[in-house]
């Protein structure tokens, strides 16, 4: 289910790249700021598991913030930032 507390962290994730041409080229970016962070208190492992959410959720993702790119394309942002999260995930610290 994709609830409210995930829906936070999927915003957190757009924010730095919702003006960005294309978001995938920010990804590196988001990593860093937000997710090395713990932006919102979260790990990677919560980040992971609420793009997961949001990717098999029916809700229209692009919505969730002011932005200019069409659901496609945010779905493309999370599917590419997806296995970056996975691959540094926190139960393998």
């Amino acid at each position: 289910m994709f609830g409210d507390a995930q829906k936070s962290l999927i915003r957190a994730l757009m924010y730095p790249v919702q003006f960005d041409r294309d978001p995938c080229d920010g990804i590196d970016r988001v990593l860093d700021i937000v997710v090395d962070k713990r932006a919102l208190g979260a790990d990677r492992d919560e980040y992971s598991a609420a793009v997961d959410a949001a990717l098999n959720s029916t809700d229209q993702l692009a919505g969730l913030i002011p932005q200019p790119h069409p659901e496609a394309t945010v779905r493309a942002y999370l599917t590419a930032l997806r296995p970056r999260l996975r691959a540094k995930s926190s139960t393998a610290e």
